[in-house]
């Protein structure tokens, strides 16, 4: 293997650097760790309050279910103008002399 060319950074074992970026990599490393239990935490939070809403928004829809559509109230209106005008017109045939 004569075609092999040596990696030209980095230098191995032997390298000085060596240790000082392995050091640097464990301080980083404890710093992400740190960050991701704060994040852990902070979406068991969420987790909670994701929990809650959905309660909430299963007794709107609860809510929202029971009220009458527009042809519902349109309906509902219809028919008491309808009772209203025979009870007036009742009452005028009724009242006549």
């Amino acid at each position: 293997m004569t075609n092999v060319m040596p990696f030209p950074s980095g230098g191995g074992p032997e390298d000085p650097m060596l240790e000082q970026r392995v050091a640097r990599l464990e301080s980083d490393m404890g710093e992400i760790k740190s960050t991701l239990k704060a994040i852990d935490s902070r979406l068991g939070a969420i987790e909670v309050a994701l929990a809650e809403m959905k309660g909430r928004l299963g007794g709107i829809e609860g809510r929202l279910q029971q009220i009458p559509t527009v042809w519902q109230t349109i309906s509902i209106l219809a028919v008491l103008l309808f009772g209203v005008a025979g009870v007036i017109f009742a009452a005028g045939n009724f009242l006549r002399p």
